[in-house]
């Protein structure tokens, strides 16, 4: 879900079968989790309040997941709670250990990062990567990512060039 959808993880655990329109392909973003007092709380700010389009692949996996649901949130352990910040973070661990990938401090939330640069590296425009991101201000994307722009900007230079080369 973070890869498709680059939620943060507080929004991935708040996430409740209401939230998700399985006809409209979209996943409505309205509240995160409190992990202190296992509650829902509000979004990090107003902008994070939003509603993103979701993939098939993607739904398709959470169809699978709501056929063995057993109750309103989407995530749940084998205990009946939410999965901890902790457990989310030694699970995926775990499973980079068994494809043999090893990043130095790379976490749940790494796994925001890799969704922006998976849509940069596919020409999605900065400022529509921002608002699926939930950020307040397209400086908040642009400062945070900078170095994956920097990674583009040779690209997007030779893009500049060849749309000038066809001025008549």
């Amino acid at each position: 879900t973070a890869v498709y959808t680059g939620m943060r993880l507080s929004e991935i655990q708040a996430l409740t079968w209401n939230d998700i329109d399985f006809h409209n392909k979209t996943i409505d973003i309205n509240k995160s989790w409190n992990a202190n007092d296992h509650t829902f709380k509000p979004t990090k700010n107003k902008s994070s309040v939003r509603t993103i389009g979701a993939n098939d692949q993607l739904l398709k996996l959470l169809s699978q997941l709501k056929e063995r649901h057993i109750s309103n949130m989407v995530f749940m352990t084998q205990f009946g709670t939410i999965p901890t910040s902790n457990a989310v973070n030694k699970t995926l661990r775990g499973l980079l250990d068994e494809l043999h990938i090893h990043r130095q401090n790379f976490h749940f939330h790494s796994l925001r990062h890799s969704h922006v640069a998976l849509l940069l590296a596919h020409g999605v425009d900065v400022y529509a990567i921002s608002k699926r991101l939930g950020h307040s201000d397209i400086r908040t994307t642009t400062n945070t990512y900078a170095y994956l722009l920097d990674e583009y900007k040779q690209e997007t230079d030779n893009k500049i060039i060849k749309v000038l080369d066809e001025i008549v």
